[in-house]
């Protein structure tokens, strides 16, 4: 298996375990929710949410996402 190939079934394999878990497990606090989220416009992120540190966590995410993206862009590149 290519190594492109299984980069790319990894990615799908994660986000499919993290919306299951996201779907089980309940919030542990009833009524104090943290929201945030991404809009990916191309290579741009553009963030929002209620509280510093949700921010600064959905930044990292953003952030390991489109280095994820460059490593698959360079690795096909030079395939």
């Amino acid at each position: 298996m290519n190594p492109l190939d299984l980069m790319g079934v990894l990615l799908i394999v994660m986000g499919l375990i993290l919306v299951v878990l996201a779907l089980i497990l309940p919030s542990r606090k009833f009524g104090d929710y943290s929201v945030g989220g991404i809009i990916l416009i191309g290579p741009i992120p553009i963030v929002f949410g209620k509280n510093v540190r949700t921010s600064l966590l959905i930044v990292l995410v953003a952030v390991s996402l489109l280095l994820m993206l460059a490593m698959i862009a360079l690795m096909g590149v030079w395939s």
